[in-house]
């Protein structure tokens, strides 16, 4: 899950009521922290005409034991088939698993916006 930021002022040792989900941009360490390495989301998926997952074949470049890219930096250009995960078509992938970092951090920030609608509806 990625960490956010509380500053406290002086005096003040409580957090505020509120911390607001925002989303790091792609291709910074903030974007790659969000991350578990679980290597869940470098496999292919074969899937039936019902969406259903047949079978689950993990990529030749994840290194099953740590969860990482052996070709990280270059895995675009290595692995053309390789998805960039943005904060735009995240939401779109159905077979990322519910214990995605980035997964969660969505779940946040959506519950973090249904909250200020909330908030502002209430006013």
């Amino acid at each position: 899950m990625s960490k956010i930021k509380v500053t406290l002022t002086k005096g003040n040792t409580e957090p505020p009521a509120r911390l607001t989900v925002t989303d790091p941009l792609p291709d910074t360490p903030e974007w790659d922290a969000l991350c578990k390495k679980c290597g869940k989301c470098c496999f292919d998926k074969l899937v039936d005409e019902e969406d259903n997952l047949i079978a689950a074949t993990p990529c030749e470049h994840l290194d099953q034991e740590t969860g990482l890219c052996l070709v990280y930096e270059d895995r675009f250009t290595v692995c053309p088939e390789c998805i960039k995960l943005t904060p735009e078509n995240l939401p779109t992938f159905d077979w990322l698993p519910d214990d995605c970092g980035y997964v969660e951090h969505f779940r946040l920030r959506e519950k973090d916006i249904r909250e200020e609608d909330t908030e502002h509806a209430s006013r």
